[in-house]
Parts: C-alpha cells; sequence; structure tokens
C-alpha cells in the first residue's frame, strides 16, 4: 500500500479516537437514567410494565427498580432493555406508590430517577 493510500485512513482513526493520549481514561460521570413507562403521575393497575432507559459513556453494569423505597429491588437487570413487570393486584384502590430507578456504571457511580403513580381499580 503506498503512503497515498494510508493518510485518509489514518485521519480516520484519529476521528474515531483510537489516538487518545490517556490510555486510561477515569469514569467520573454517573449514568443517565430515566424511567420511561409509567409516566409520573399515572394511574395503573393490573401488571404494570416498568421500562427504564440507562446510558453511559463507559457502559451500564445494572440497572435495579425499586417500589415504595423497599429494601428488596423488584427486579435487578443486567442487560437493555430494562423492563420488569410489577403487579398491582394486592394493593389498595387509589393508593400512591413510589416506582424508583437505580442505575450503575461499571466503575460504580450512580444515578436514580423516581416517580409516583396511582394505583386504581377503576369502577366497580
Amino acid at each position: 500500500m503506498s503512503t497515498k493510500h494510508l493518510l485518509p485512513s489514518l485521519g480516520l482513526l484519529a476521528l474515531l479516537g483510537c489516538g487518545s493520549t490517556d490510555p486510561n481514561p477515569v469514569d467520573s460521570q454517573p449514568p443517565i437514567v430515566a424511567i420511561t413507562a409509567p409516566v409520573d403521575g399515572a394511574t395503573v393497575n393490573g401488571q404494570v410494565a416498568i421500562d427504564v432507559t440507562a446510558v453511559d459513556d463507559f457502559g451500564v453494569d445494572q440497572v435495579r427498580i425499586f417500589i415504595d423505597n423497599g429494601a428488596t429491588p423488584l427486579a435487578t437487570l443486567y442487560t437493555a432493555p430494562f423492563h420488569a413487570i410489577w403487579n398491582t393486584s394486592s394493593l389498595l384502590d387509589n393508593s400512591s406508590h413510589s416506582i424508583k430507578a437505580e442505575a450503575f456504571d461499571v466503575a460504580g457511580n450512580f444515578r436514580t430517577q423516581q416517580i409516583v403513580v396511582t394505583v386504581s381499580r377503576g369502577p366497580n
């Protein structure tokens, strides 16, 4: 291969970050986390789908979903899509409940988001 054809390839590699000056970058930023379903303030019942989006520049390690600040997660998820089902059939009608998502990156940084929903059985 001639030098003439090699130079454009080297330029592309530099644009892709292959020439980074720091061989061991430090991950000090927590992941971005969002509960995408249900939405904050929603009225829910039955089997409720909980969807969480989590992204991080170094990688998401896990997402945990909690109901009402419980000590035990409803779900601990390690790969996207981050999705869980919450059975609300035993909860009181017209009761409020919190859903919290915690996202951890591979360096141990974390961020949370919490929403509140109302469980309603509807008309009898």
